[in-house]
């Protein structure tokens, strides 16, 4: 008896979770897919994009989706002859024939130089069109990534539960090499900066109490926060080691005055050299802005792969975790000068902020070089990108 129970109860269950699973089914909107247009000359692109709009809605699981074969069947048995242009005849029929909820229609062309593919959804019941949408590629093998984002778009429009910008889109003409080229021209371009500001001398005071030392030489263009090394005196066995760093502060007629981080415990020699030449600087990447389409998800990998790149070199490092990633967040220029003094004492020495403009594809990039020391503007690198 109780066995006899528990079998009934089993497929009762069965019976229920299939007729919710039916149900659920049931209450998706479903879609009709037109063959897309496309100029002669890359056909063969107009007729995949109505075969992957196909495999792509159904992968999303939020639509039901028409077989194309019957799509064509309808046409064809309607005496419907396509001509790219969506006609109130033509919704009637597929909500008629195929009992579908909307209609997706749409072509690609090129356009000089890139290709764009247009998609269009019209509701068949109000014969309105309820998205509507371009998405530019530069290479014929990216349209069934182009396919694969519109895809998602329209699934999550025509459900309701909407959808996220994927990453294939927003990364759609730019290849992944791209971010670290740029990571290297800017690296390469920062370096042209510090480089002008190169000194080599030798200590000619020191006063403990103050931190403090003096340097005789030509400043020359040496601008205040710039940092020096301080090496030990030559007779060492391994030749002169690096022992702490000094930031120039105030420029003399004979010199200039600079103040160091930490005074070693044996204290730095008199005529001990001094050079900033082989100094890796402290970077801490700040705001950075694309003015071209506002991509936040481009600047995010762009930084990451800069961070990446000057971790990597012997010119540049960065601040060791993630103590720097506020920074970028701080929309008030004046709030992220006075956060450069905080900064400083982190070991920070220089940030960079700038902004990318121009075209997609060919974004022109404009930096600032700021000494966290002073907040002052060290320089301005431009440089040209393929992101």
């Amino acid at each position: 008896m109780k066995r006899t129970l528990l079998v009934a109860l089993a497929a009762l269950c069965a019976t229920t979770s299939w007729a919710q699973a039916q149900s659920a089914a049931s209450e998706k909107k479903i879609v009709a897919v037109l063959p897309f247009l496309s100029p002669v000359r890359w056909s063969a692109m107009g007729k995949n994009a109505q075969s992957t709009f196909v495999t792509k809605l159904v992968q999303a699981r939020k639509v039901r989706v028409i077989q194309a074969t019957m799509v064509s069947r309808m046409l064809r048995r309607r005496g419907l002859h396509w001509t790219g242009t969506v006609d109130p005849q033509l919704l009637k029929a597929a909500g008629r024939w195929l009992k579908a909820d909307y209609v997706l229609s749409g072509k690609v062309r090129y356009a000089g130089d890139a290709y764009v593919l247009s998609a269009h959804v019209m509701d068949v019941k109000t014969l309105e069109t309820v998205f509507a949408q371009d998405v530019d590629f530069r290479n014929a093998s990216k349209m069934r990534i182009a396919v694969r984002a519109l895809a998602k778009k329209i699934a999550g429009q025509i459900s309701g539960s909407g959808s996220k910008t994927s990453k294939s889109e927003l990364f759609l003409n730019v290849n992944p090499r791209a971010f670290y080229d740029t990571a290297d021209a800017a690296i390469r371009v920062m370096g042209y900066v510090v480089n002008r500001f190169n000194f080599t001398g030798r200590v000619e005071s020191v006063d403990d109490s103050a931190k403090s030392l003096r340097v005789k030489g030509f400043t020359g263009r040496l601008p205040n926060g710039v940092p020096f090394d301080i090496f030990t005196g030559s007779d060492d066995l391994d030749g002169p080691q690096k022992r702490t760093v000094a930031y120039l502060t105030k420029k003399l007629s004979t010199g200039f005055e600079a103040k160091f981080r930490f005074l070693p415990s044996d204290g730095i020699d008199l005529d001990a050299k001094i050079s900033n030449v082989k100094h890796r600087y402290v970077v801490a990447v700040g705001k950075i802005e694309d003015e071209v389409e506002d991509n936040e998800a481009l600047v995010k990998r762009f930084r990451s792969a800069l961070l990446q790149k000057c971790s990597e070199g012997t010119r540049f490092q960065q601040v060791e975790g993630n103590v720097t990633d506020w920074l970028a967040k701080l929309s008030d220029r004046r709030t992220r000068f006075k956060a450069f003094r905080g900064l400083f004492k982190r070991g920070v020495e220089i940030v960079i902020e700038g902004k990318f403009y121009g075209s997609v594809g060919s974004r022109r990039a404009h930096f600032k070089i700021y000494s966290t020391l002073t907040g002052k503007l060290w320089g301005e690198p431009k440089f040209e990108t393929s992101l």
